[in-house]
């Protein structure tokens, strides 16, 4: 929706694809909605953006810090929160061109143990997807694989078989 909104705001020369003068990339969107909406477009711009970047911040914020916690232990998960609130500050004072690039390589970064982790759950992954397509579309009398851990699933089996009594 924000694309059409700016596309059809007459904030870009849609033949070069450069942003009319006086309009910087901070402010494009909020102009966009301004001209269609008057000034209620504009404040509704800031204040989703506003909402969207605080409610982000705390995310990351909490995700890093657990993450921190189980890799390293409290005490440095509490250094953790220290180096994030500086990157906010550094964050909110640079170029939003550079921060939106530096956002980008880390969020591509992290695909790297992303991928790492799908391949050691492969094994698992291709188990557990093999039990489901017997059990649901060949139908085969197979007990339900609930966990790849043999000590758990013989304790969730003995639960579903207690449930079904």
């Amino acid at each position: 929706m924000t694309a059409v909104v700016v596309l059809s705001s007459g904030m870009i020369d849609l033949n070069t694809g450069m942003v009319i003068e006086g309009i910087n990339d901070a402010t494009l969107v909020a102009k966009a909605f301004g001209s269609s909406l008057g000034k209620p477009g504009e404040w509704f711009v800031v204040f989703a953006i506003t909402l969207f970047a605080f409610t982000t911040v705390m995310g990351w914020s909490y995700y890093g810090t657990k993450t921190t916690e189980y890799i390293f232990g409290v005490t440095w998960s509490k250094v953790y929160r220290v180096f994030f609130i500086i990157l906010i500050i550094f964050g909110a004072v640079m170029e939003s061109n550079l921060a939106w690039d530096i956002s980008d390589t880390f969020n591509g970064l992290m695909m790297i143990p992303n991928l790492i982790g799908l391949l050691f759950q492969a094994p698992m992954i291709v188990k557990l997807t093999n039990n489901y397509v017997d059990r649901k579309i060949k139908n085969k009398d197979v007990v339900p694989m609930l966990s790849f851990d043999s000590d758990i699933q013989r304790e969730a089996v003995k639960a579903v078989m207690k449930g079904m009594d």
